[in-house]
């Protein structure tokens, strides 16, 4: 589909006390998208087989790729957290948390329009986020 149809959508949605029409929050939206994706291009392709095969005094070049890699990681998780923000925009969904349903408040999404969880949810998710990793 083409944005234009996607914008046409949007323009019909509920008001949003907290940034605006259905239509400016998608074009916020999609401004923060192209901006990701933008910085993702920029980034090139990378290879992780590229790591493959390295010798003891090229760890540092091999480092240089694993912070390239979780770069790359955080923005496309950021694109997809974007893209999921749309989709909940077209759905009425748009300001509630994804977890309990409560309304998020407007500082919230005027601090992170793709923001998907209240601060309850999001302090769980990353308790259970840390555990994971222990």
């Amino acid at each position: 589909m083409e944005d234009g149809l996607f914008l046409q959508t949007a323009e019909g949605l509920r008001d949003s006390s907290f940034t605006g029409t259905g239509g400016e929050i998608w074009n916020c939206l999609q401004d923060l998208k192209e901006e990701v994706s933008q910085d993702l291009l920029e980034d090139g392709p990378l290879c992780q087989s590229e790591a493959e095969g390295l010798r003891e005094n090229e760890t540092s070049a091999a480092n240089g790729r694993d912070i390239e890699w979780s770069r790359r990681a955080r923005l496309e998780a950021r694109l997809s957290d974007i893209i999921d923000a749309q989709d909940r925009l077209l759905d009425g969904r748009y300001g509630d948390c994804i977890e309990c349903g409560k309304q998020l408040p407007p500082g919230r999404l005027a601090a992170d329009p793709a923001a998907s969880l209240c601060l309850d949810c999001r302090k769980i998710a990353e308790g259970e986020q840390a555990f994971r990793t222990m």
